[in-house]
């Protein structure tokens, strides 16, 4: 097998209400003329239309909304031999496609390599491995980022993988997209490496930043309820107790509203299944 380039590469941006490519300038720092990466942009809008005018940067106009969709219609369409998810607020760093494209190389039968994010002080977004290793466990996967993922998309087709439509940002569980994305990679025994070599710069605010908000308690009953609908309950109290002994929630009658969102969370995913398909066309 020869190895890969820049070329098999190509990098897929979700945005929105978006008529210009100026963005791409603050993201990659430096003018649209100079950038010579393979994109696709999906632009979601009902009035906004995205034109380019460059051979490398293709467009794809679409009046419906939900980041996963996103992700699923980009990555449809990938023409690359790998697929860098990206959002339109990300800083690429300058050196990143040749740090990638050296680790392409070295782990050429992974289906995902995860890569890391700094924040703008130039601290690590999160906790990542010391070096680079094959994910194992699922504590390994749970705090990952879209940005950080860089698809095989061969893979990608071959075992029919999408981003969970009712996952993530603009869909009803506003979080999680990537962590189900991940189990089911693994549950096909598809090799997922964890890489910490930075690509991208992106704002510490976060949709989990903070675990008592009303969205991530209700997102983490569905995300428990998909994980394992036999011990959904242990886990709802496992996470209660969390939420009460970090101090997150005191009150008595919060801690109960918790419960019962996080268990919301869990119905309304159940009643889910019989709506949601992951071959569904509009996804």
């Amino acid at each position: 097998m020869s190895n890969y380039t820049s070329d098999d590469l190509e990098i897929c941006i979700a945005t929105m209400n978006r008529s210009d490519l100026s963005f791409l300038e603050l993201m990659f720092q430096c003018s649209l003329s100079e950038i010579k990466h393979q994109i696709i942009i999906v632009n979601q809008s009902k009035t906004a239309v995205l034109k380019s005018e460059y051979s490398n940067i293709r467009i794809f106009n679409d009046c419906e909304f939900g980041l996963s969709r996103s992700r699923n219609l980009a990555l449809r369409n990938c023409n690359g031999a790998f697929a860098w998810i990206l959002d339109d607020d990300v800083q690429v760093l300058q050196e990143s496609i040749s740090v990638i494209v050296d680790k392409l190389n070295a782990y050429k039968n992974s289906s995902l390599l995860v890569f890391k994010i700094l924040t703008p002080k130039g601290a690590d977004k999160r906790v990542y491995s010391k070096k680079d290793k094959l994910a194992t466990t699922k504590k390994e996967l749970f705090h990952i980022h879209s940005i950080e993922m860089i698809f095989n998309t061969a893979i990608w087709r071959d075992k029919n993988f999408r981003f969970d439509t009712r996952f993530g940002l603009g869909s009803q569980f506003k979080m999680g997209e990537e962590y189900v994305l991940s189990q089911e990679i693994i549950s096909q025994k598809c090799a997922i490496m964890l890489v910490p070599e930075a690509v991208v710069v992106h704002a510490e605010i976060s949709t989990a930043n903070d675990p008592s908000s009303n969205e991530v308690i209700y997102a983490r009953g569905a995300i428990a309820a998909h994980e394992n609908l036999k011990i959904v309950g242990l886990i709802q109290l496992k996470y209660i107790f969390f939420l009460f002994r970090k101090g997150y929630i005191k009150q008595f009658s919060d801690l109960r509203d918790s419960y019962r969102l996080f268990k919301k969370g869990v119905n309304d995913y159940i009643n889910s299944l019989e709506r949601y398909s992951k071959n569904d066309v509009k996804q």
